[in-house]
């Protein structure tokens, strides 16, 4: 996923974020597992309600229980979770 400039620093390896996803079960935790040191402009992929800024940084997410996902499903993520 990508977050912008302002919440980058309230980012750190290990936090938790909560996966949400059409048919899939609740409570799916993942944790992160990469942090981007560049900025990159913001991917044609993402839309928002909200307009985004136009640097983002790209950060990874490891699911505890990655069996509950399939590879390239669509995803939303929800920061700020915990167990």
């Amino acid at each position: 996923f990508f977050v912008s400039e302002a919440m980058l620093p309230k980012l750190k390896f290990g936090d938790p974020v909560a996966i949400t996803c059409d048919g899939c079960d609740t409570g799916i935790l993942a944790r992160i597992s990469f942090i981007s040191r560049a900025s990159e402009f913001t991917p044609p992929v993402i839309y928002s309600m909200d307009e985004r800024a136009k640097l983002v940084f790209l950060i990874e997410a490891r699911p505890e229980r990655p069996e509950r996902l399939r590879v390239g499903q669509p995803v939303s993520v929800a920061l700020g979770q915990s167990q």
